[in-house]
C-alpha cells in the first residue's frame, strides 16, 4: 500500500504546486527568499512546486501561508463546521463540537479468531 496514491490527489497537488510557483513569481520572490523567510529547505520548496506528495504538512502549510494563498487553497472548507457535510461523515447524532473527540474502537480479538 506504500506505493498507492490516488490520481486525483496527485492532480490536486500538481495544481497547488503550480499555484505556489505562480504566486512566488508574481511576488518577485526567489526560492531562496521563501526558504530563508520560513526555514524550509530549497529541496522541500521544489518538491511542493512540483506537486510531490512526499512533503511534510508543516512545510506545505508554511509555504502556502508565506505566499498568502492558504485561503485560496482551502476556501471550499470555509464554514464547513456548521454544514451537514460534517454530520454526514460523523453520523446524525454527532455535533460538530463532539467530532474532535470521537475515535474508532476495534473489538479485541478472541482466541478462537486465530
Amino acid at each position: 500500500m506504500d506505493g498507492f496514491f490516488p490520481v486525483i490527489c496527485a492532480d490536486n497537488l500538481s495544481r497547488i504546486g503550480l499555484l505556489v510557483k505562480a504566486r512566488r513569481l508574481s511576488l518577485g520572490l526567489r526560492q531562496a527568499d521563501i526558504t530563508k523567510a520560513i526555514g524550509v529547505s530549497a529541496h522541500t520548496l521544489r518538491k511542493i512546486e512540483n506537486g510531490s506528495e512526499l512533503v511534510d504538512l508543516r512545510s506545505f502549510m508554511l509555504v502556502l501561508w508565506r505566499l498568502g494563498i492558504t485561503e485560496t487553497v482551502f476556501a471550499p472548507l470555509d464554514g464547513i463546521e456548521s454544514t451537514s457535510e460534517i454530520l454526514r461523515h460523523a453520523g446524525d447524532a454527532a455535533s460538530p463540537q463532539s467530532i474532535a473527540s470521537k475515535r474508532v474502537r476495534l473489538t479485541k480479538p478472541k482466541p478462537e479468531d486465530f
